[in-house]
């Protein structure tokens, strides 16, 4: 596949998987929109593409774009959106003229957005200056902000504490398997007690009804997976 054609042919999609609070009447929080394409290629591969090409802020805004176009256009008021973004397009001199023009298209989701930002990024990139400046400028609109794949990286309690997300969503890995593993339990219990008050944890990757129930005990509210629901696309 040729990066190229993906502007060109217009091939992009989005599926949304849903976020649910996991309390006793399990109700949907959100939906988190995933970029898909024609090709059927990795997203990552897509992304990876694009940044060798030089492209990957106009294939980011992209798909920003067209997943707030098919959210917003299915009507879905009651909860939030989380996107993907780099942290490579935050900090891009364009990227406020474009975010400002979006939320004018959109004045529904303001408030609702939440941009979720790769724990795993390169350590420049979090130390950059102005970053912490382009999130401030955001909450303007009402957005929140979500380190991804927290636990990834081998600085993430710092970043949680300078950052102060609203949201970190833990590794699919602290899920696999919770249910027997009492030091994934221990963890995510001692987690829960020290962010619990001042931030929302995610837990992804949740794959078994089991999994679920420990992750409710233990105190995670918010979580995501096979098990609560797989990503799809919308119905209008």
């Amino acid at each position: 596949m040729n990066i190229f054609t993906i502007f060109q042919d217009d091939f992009i999609y989005h599926d949304f998987q849903p976020l649910y609070d996991m309390g006793e009447h399990r109700t949907l929080y959100a939906y988190e929109g995933l970029l898909r394409n024609k090709y059927n290629e990795n997203p990552e591969s897509v992304f990876q593409s694009a940044m060798k090409a030089n492209i990957l802020y106009k294939l980011d805004t992209l798909s920003i774009s067209k997943a707030l176009e098919h959210f917003s256009g299915n009507g879905i008021e009651d909860c939030k959106l989380f996107l993907n973004i780099y942290i490579t397009t935050i900090l891009h001199p364009s990227f406020h003229t474009y975010f400002s023009d979006l939320m004018d298209r959109h004045p529904d989701i303001k408030g609702r957005l939440v941009l979720e930002i790769n724990e795993s990024s390169a350590e420049e990139l979090w130390q950059n200056p102005l970053l912490k400046e382009s999130l401030k400028e955001l909450k303007q609109y009402g957005v929140w902000y979500a380190i991804d794949d927290f636990g990834q990286g081998t600085s993430s309690i710092k970043k949680s504490i300078e950052y102060e997300p609203e949201i970190i969503k833990l590794d699919r890995y602290f899920a696999m398997n919770l249910a027997q593993d009492e030091k994934k339990q221990r963890f995510l219990s001692f987690f829960s007690q020290f962010y619990g008050n001042d931030t929302l944890i995610v837990l992804e990757g949740i794959e078994t009804k089991q999994d679920m129930q420990v992750a409710r005990e233990i105190g995670i509210t918010i979580g995501q997976g096979f098990y609560l629901g797989k990503p799809s696309r919308l119905l209008a």
